[in-house]
């Protein structure tokens, strides 16, 4: 079974986030990608993550080869930080709603940076203009939700299975 995300964590990962994906290598390293999207399912229980399948090329193949999978998602204005991490992560077909999800992601946070000062267009570079073909849907069940907000309650669980 996995975690049941709280409304305010479903509204939290439906924000304003800067996004990365890790996974552990077939050597033992990490690995990690920058997202270009999420969607919380309606039963608030999976999450589809999106990213680049060039440039997360490491990452899909360690999921491939059956790592683990985190999520690290921060809003960039606050600092608050959700990690989710899971088992596996499972590929499905990526969807109109999926391009439309990571075309809204990418404008939010480009936007967000610009309102703290960073140069307009940074998010294309960082989070980039992708190729319709070389997005990529990963959906997974949390098992554990961390609070990573930097200060006293940084590691804190706030569910587990």
């Amino acid at each position: 079974m996995s975690v049941l995300l709280t409304p305010d964590q479903t509204a939290f990962l439906q924000g304003t986030l800067s996004m990365n994906v890790g996974a552990v290598g077939r050597d033992g390293w990490p690995c990690v990608c920058r997202a270009q999207g999420l969607v919380v399912a309606r039963d608030r229980r999976s999450l589809t993550v999106l990213l680049s399948a060039s440039r997360g090329r490491a990452v899909l193949e360690s999921l491939d080869a059956g790592s683990a999978i985190t999520l690290v998602a921060s809003r960039p204005a606050t600092h608050a930080t959700l990690q989710l991490k899971a088992a596996r992560a499972a590929r499905v077909g990526v969807s109109a709603a999926h391009h439309a999800a990571s075309a809204r992601c990418v404008a939010a946070f480009g936007a967000e940076l610009e309102t703290l000062g960073y140069a307009a267009g940074l998010s294309a570079t960082l989070a980039g203009v992708l190729p319709t073909d070389d997005l990529v849907a990963l959906r997974f069940a949390p098992d554990i939700v961390f609070d990573q907000t930097p200060g006293p309650d940084a590691g804190r669980v706030l569910a587990h299975t």
